[in-house]
């Protein structure tokens, strides 16, 4: 399934100890779909739906409004695919940012994976976020390294923690 200028992913740093308080406040936003608390420069990713960027724009601000966030950066999708799969159905999987060499490369490759379950065009400093998915962290390792050898440039964050708001089976567009 593909779609077209819905839906951001927010970066957020928090203030110091305060990402799973942050991590958590998500868990009963109806529009958003998941949220991790991850290694790396950011502290949580959260992904929300949208079908307009106002309704992103006041998530953003309400989050920017909590004591416990210093900063955010926000990625609006302007095109993005789902498998048949869901993300929570693999026991392992990390967020991957590409930075490609050739325009809508990606999207074209990471759609004949059976292990990404998601991918998404965020124009900015990256060029496309994926869910990379395995059996076990083993599987992610190696998926993360077939990219790798791709000669894309890639960053990959690690859930420490995952939630996904699995109501979004029956809600997916």
């Amino acid at each position: 399934m593909d779609w077209k200028s819905r839906t951001a992913y927010v970066f957020i740093k928090t203030t110091k100890g305060k990402a799973e308080q942050v991590w958590k406040q998500f868990h009963s936003w109806d529009n958003v779909i998941g949220s991790w608390i991850v290694t790396g420069d950011w502290d949580v990713i959260v992904w929300f739906d949208a079908q307009d960027w106002d309704t992103v724009h006041r998530c953003v601000s309400t989050i920017k409004s909590w004591d416990e966030v210093n900063q955010t950066s926000s990625h609006m999708v302007y095109s993005g695919h789902k498998t048949d799969t869901w993300w929570w159905e693999k026991p392992a999987g990390a967020w991957m940012l590409i930075r490609e060499k050739n325009l809508d490369e990606t999207s074209e490759q990471t759609k004949k994976w059976n292990w990404i379950t998601s991918g998404a065009s965020i124009p900015g400093d990256w060029d496309y976020i994926s869910w990379v998915q395995g059996e076990n962290w083993e599987d992610v390792w190696n998926h993360l390294l077939q990219v790798k050898n791709l000669d894309w440039e890639t960053s990959a964050y690690v859930p420490v923690k995952s939630w996904w708001n699995e109501k979004w089976k029956s809600q997916w567009w």
